[in-house]
């Protein structure tokens, strides 16, 4: 894994991390200053988690769309570019065998 990718990985975890724990810092307040039942206080902050959670898949498969035209454009081969290259060169190794076998 590259050094970019590792810190960037690492970034969202700490950004998701601080994340988790200001919304919980802020739900704690609400019930605290008796605006929230403890109920209702983690109900809304299970909706607002599910949220981001959403919201971070979105952006994963964005990100994943991104990079895999950029790589097209850069005419790399993908992975099922590779894999019916495989497959089309076991098609050429059998039938030589099957003419060797015949000749």
């Amino acid at each position: 894994m590259s050094d970019r990718l590792k810190k960037g990985f690492f970034l969202g975890l700490g950004v998701a991390a601080y994340g988790k724990e200001k919304i919980q810092q802020y739900v704690d307040d609400l019930v605290t200053k008796g605006k929230l039942t403890p109920r209702e206080a983690e109900e809304w902050k299970n909706d607002l988690m599910q949220k981001g959670q959403d919201t971070e898949k979105e952006w994963t498969e964005q990100t994943k769309n991104k990079m895999q035209q950029s790589f097209k454009e850069m005419g790399l081969a993908t992975e099922q570019d590779l894999k019916r290259l495989e497959e089309k060169l076991q098609a050429i190794e059998q039938k030589l065998t099957e003419k060797e076998e015949e000749g």
